[in-house]
C-alpha cells in the first residue's frame, strides 16, 4: 500500500434502526489533495458518513482502512451541546497543553482574537466554528472533514475559511448548503441519496448541471416509452379490428362451403388469433414496463406556510439613541432602529459584533438589555434562533409540535409535520436523535403554527438542504408580516425582498448603501467595512 495519506471505504452500510437503512453498498476512496463536496437532503446520512470516514462512528457492515490524521469539526449544534460550563481558556488548555498554539491559528487563519476569560458558552455561532476549526489545524491533519463549516461564519469569515481550504495540503470533504461557496472550494462532488453514493467529476455548479441532464434524459426515456406504448396500442387495435373483419368474412362465407371445411377454416383462424393477441398482450406488458421504469418520481419537498397576524400599516418597534449592553459589557452605542409591519429588514456584522444580542435585547432575555428610548408593540414575536432551542431535545417530533400548539389535534398535528417530511414513525423520534436539518424542519413546523406579527430569523437556512431552501424563499416571499432576518447567506437574502439593510461596524448600527438583491455591491461593500 502506498505510504501516502489515503482513506478508502469498502461496502459501507448503516442503519439507525433494523427497518430505517441510511445507506448500503457504498465504496470510495480519499487521496490527498482531494477535494470533496458532499451533498445530500436533509436526514439522507451525509453527517453518519463523515463520522464513519472520520472514525467517529462504526459502520453496520464495510470497513474503512486509513493512512494519516484525520479531524472531524460536527455541526454546531452538536459542538454546543457538549460544552459545559467553562471559560474559553478552560476549553482550550483541556484539549491540548500547547493551547496558545490553537489561539496563534485562531488569529492568523481567521483574524480572530477572543477573551480567554469569557464563558464559552458566550461565543457566537460563528466563533465557535472558527475555534474548533483552528483546533483542527493546529493538529497538522492530512485530512479534514467538515459538517456544516459555513453555516455561522460572516462574510469575512467565509472568505478567510475559502483561502485556507484553497491552501489546504491536504484533503477534506465538506457538507455546505452554500452552492457559490462550494463552486469555489471544491472539485468533485458526491450526491449521497438514499441508499447509493453517486461521483460527479466537478464542483457544484458542475453537479447542479449534470442532475439537470439526467433529469432531461429522463424525461425524454419517458416521453419515447410513452410513444411505444401507444404505438403498441394503436397496433394491437387494428390487428383486432382486422381480425374481427375476418371472422364476419368467414362466417359469411362459410355457408358455401362444405361444414367440415369451414370448421377447419375457424379453428385455423381462432388460433391465429389467440396467438396474435398473446404477441400483442407481451407487447403490451413490455411497453407498460418500461413506461413505469422510466416515470420521472417525484420527490417529497417540505410544505411551508407562514400566517401574519394582519397586514395593517403599524409601528411594531422604534428605538431612539438607544446603548445595548451585555451584563456590564457595553456593546452598540447610540442605536437608532424602526421596524413597521411590513418592513422586511437584515442586520449583517462580523461575527460577536451584537446581531444575535440585540435580538435578544428586543426580546427581553437577560443578561441583555437596551438602555434608552425604546417604544415595543404589544405584537406576536416568533423567533427562530441558530441553535433551534425551542425544541425539547427529550421530547419526540410529535410532542414538540403539540406543545407549540395545545389546541391542535392528533390528526392536526400529523397533518402539519407532513407538511415537514415527518410521516409514519418519524413523528415518535426523539428530537435528539435528529440530523440538523431535520432540527430545523421541526423548529420550522413549530414556528408556522402560530400567527405572526414579527417574524425572527436567525440565521434561518443552516443546515438545510438547498430544496428546502427554496421552499422557505417562496414561504417568505408569500409572508406579508414584519421579518427580521440575520444570515450570512447571500444567496438566500437576495431571493426575500429585503427592504432594509443595517450593518454592525464599530459598536454601531448603520444603514447600507446597497441591498442584498444588489448581491456584488452589497458583498463588497460588507467585506470592505471587515
Amino acid at each position: 500500500m502506498s505510504s501516502q495519506p489515503y482513506v478508502m471505504a469498502e461496502n459501507l452500510g448503516y442503519a439507525i434502526e433494523p427497518t430505517r437503512q441510511l445507506f448500503d453498498g457504498i465504496s470510495l476512496s480519499l487521496a490527498t489533495a482531494d477535494r470533496v463536496a458532499l451533498v445530500g437532503k436533509n436526514g439522507v446520512g451525509k453527517s453518519t458518513l463523515l463520522k464513519i470516514l472520520s472514525g467517529q462512528s462504526q459502520p453496520n457492515q464495510g470497513v474503512v482502512s486509513s493512512h494519516g490524521s484525520t479531524y472531524y469539526l460536527p455541526q454546531l449544534s452538536t459542538i454546543r451541546a457538549s460544552l459545559r460550563s467553562e471559560s474559553v481558556f478552560d476549553v482550550l488548555s483541556a484539549i491540548s497543553n500547547e493551547w496558545w498554539e490553537i489561539e496563534q491559528m485562531l488569529e492568523t487563519t481567521f483574524g480572530t482574537t477572543l477573551d480567554l476569560s469569557l464563558p464559552i458558552q458566550h461565543l457566537s455561532g460563528g466563533e465557535l466554528t472558527q475555534l474548533f476549526l483552528a483546533v483542527g489545524l493546529s493538529r497538522s491533519p492530512d485530512f479534514l472533514f467538515l459538517d456544516e463549516p459555513t453555516n455561522h461564519l460572516d462574510y469575512r469569515a467565509l472568505e478567510d475559511l475559502r483561502q485556507m481550504l484553497c491552501q489546504f495540503q491536504g484533503a477534506f470533504v465538506i457538507v455546505s448548503h452554500k452552492p457559490s461557496f462550494l463552486d469555489q472550494v471544491a472539485k468533485t462532488t458526491w450526491e449521497l441519496t438514499p441508499g447509493r453514493l453517486q461521483v460527479y467529476g466537478g464542483n457544484f455548479s458542475y453537479y447542479r448541471g449534470q442532475k439537470q441532464l439526467e433529469a432531461a434524459a429522463r424525461e425524454r426515456a419517458h416521453e419515447t416509452a410513452r410513444k411505444q406504448l401507444k404505438r403498441a396500442q394503436a397496433t394491437a387495435l387494428g390487428e383486432q379490428k382486422r381480425a374481427a373483419q375476418s371472422q364476419r368474412s368467414g362466417r359469411q362465407n362459410a355457408g358455401n362451403m362444405p361444414r367440415i371445411v369451414a370448421g377447419n377454416l375457424r379453428r385455423r383462424a381462432e388460433s391465429a388469433a389467440g396467438k396474435l393477441k398473446l404477441k400483442h398482450d407481451k407487447v403490451m406488458a413490455a411497453a407498460s414496463q418500461k413506461v413505469t421504469e422510466t416515470k420521472v418520481r417525484t420527490q417529497r419537498v417540505t410544505s411551508i406556510q407562514l400566517k401574519e397576524n394582519g397586514v395593517n400599516h403599524r409601528r411594531l418597534i422604534d428605538i431612539q439613541h438607544a446603548d445595548l449592553w451585555v451584563g456590564e459589557r457595553w456593546l452598540l452605542r447610540d442605536i437608532e432602529l424602526s421596524v413597521g409591519s411590513c418592513d422586511r429588514i437584515t442586520i449583517t456584522g462580523p461575527n460577536g459584533s451584537g446581531k444575535t444580542c440585540l435580538i435578544k435585547a428586543i426580546l427581553g432575555i437577560e443578561p441583555v438589555r437596551l438602555q434608552g428610548d425604546v417604544y415595543l408593540a404589544d405584537m406576536k414575536t416568533v423567533y427562530l434562533d441558530q441553535s433551534y432551542d425551542l425544541v425539547d431535545r427529550s421530547q419526540t417530533v410529535l410532542q414538540n409540535l403539540q406543545r407549540a400548539n395545545p389546541t391542535f389535534n392528533y390528526q392536526l398535528l400529523r397533518h402539519q409535520l407532513g407538511h415537514f417530511l415527518f410521516f409514519n414513525d418519524d413523528v415518535h423520534r426523539v428530537a435528539s436523535a435528529l440530523s440538523g436539518g431535520e432540527l430545523a424542519r421541526l423548529a420550522m413546523a413549530m414556528v408556522t403554527i402560530s400567527a405572526i406579527d414579527l417574524l425572527i430569523l436567525d440565521e434561518p437556512t443552516n443546515n438545510l438542504d438547498i430544496t428546502t431552501v427554496d421552499q422557505m424563499v417562496q414561504a417568505l416571499t408569500d409572508y406579508h408580516g414584519a421579518l427580521w432576518v440575520v444570515s450570512h447567506d447571500l444567496d438566500f437574502l437576495s431571493r426575500i425582498n429585503i427592504t432594509h439593510s443595517c450593518q454592525l461596524s464599530h459598536q454601531t448600527l448603520q444603514p447600507t448603501v446597497y441591498l442584498p438583491s444588489e448581491q456584488s455591491h452589497y458583498r463588497s461593500e460588507l467585506l470592505k467595512e471587515c
